[in-house]
């Protein structure tokens, strides 16, 4: 029989790795935010905190939240395979989204998830996983301290990034406040175009709503829909394996 050797990632290593996927202030908030709209949310608010030295943002939801066993199975890295069959709405592909966008921006992934009046939470924090050299999630005792819980409905999930050392360049935080600012702006805009045809509940589509700092977000169209200029083409239908693409055409 052959020999065998259990390879088991260093965590500290790995954990750090994670964080050098190529994710953007914007394209993680997005893929968030896409966890949430899976959920079945209709209401996204998105909190980012600069006012004390410790930058953090809040992404809020009133999806359908999760057990705590589902929490502890979303805060595994690779809870999900890609070979799974999906729901028509999961918009999720690898079940790592939720870590490593969260970790391309933080060092300290907070998620705390309400499932008809029962609260579970739980914290991935690098650092304590560099230190124990050990994949070990925390469970507060009391998740009632945590910034934005006292918004969470019954159902609903929350999900708080802190130790923002990528976006807390090296520049003395204080200084670096207008850049922060410039960042969470742009990351907006993106958010309007991505998210337009949700935002403005597209016909057939259900209508997700969303702030950033309680400021709602205007759907940005891409295609300029409504302009009389823009030329409307007839849809085409192509078939994928045994899906079907719509692919509609605009003029502008």
């Amino acid at each position: 029989e052959m020999r065998t050797f259990s390879a088991t990632p260093k965590a500290s290593m790995l954990s750090e790795s994670m964080r050098d996927i190529g994710y953007s202030l914007e394209t993680a908030l997005a893929d968030i935010i896409d966890n949430s709209i899976t959920a079945q949310a209709r209401n996204i608010q998105l909190f980012a905190n600069i006012d004390d030295s410790d930058v953090r943002i809040g992404i809020l939801d009133d999806g359908e939240g999760m057990t705590e066993n589902d929490l502890l199975e979303a805060m595994r890295p690779g809870c999900r395979s890609p070979l799974d069959t999906r729901g028509i709405s999961d918009l999720g592909r690898f079940g790592l989204g939720l870590k490593t966008a969260s970790f391309s921006q933080c060092r300290r992934l907070t998620v705390v998830t309400r499932r008809d009046g029962d609260t579970s939470a739980a914290i991935w924090d690098l650092d304590y996983v560099a230190e124990q050299d050990d994949w070990l999630v925390q469970i507060p005792d009391d998740s009632g301290e945590l910034p934005w819980v006292h918004l969470l409905g019954g159902n609903g999930t929350l999900v708080i990034w802190e130790k923002m050392d990528r976006l807390l360049s090296e520049a003395d935080s204080v200084e670096a406040r207008p850049d922060i600012l410039r960042r969470i702006d742009e990351a907006r805009k993106h958010l309007e175009l991505v998210f337009h045809r949700f935002l403005s509940g597209e016909h057939g589509m259900k209508k997700v709503r969303m702030s950033l700092n309680n400021r709602p977000l205007e759907p940005y169209d891409p295609f300029h829909a409504d302009h009389p200029a823009t030329l409307h083409h007839q849809k085409e239908k192509i078939k994928v394996g045994d899906q079907e693409v719509v692919v509609q055409a605009f003029t502008l």
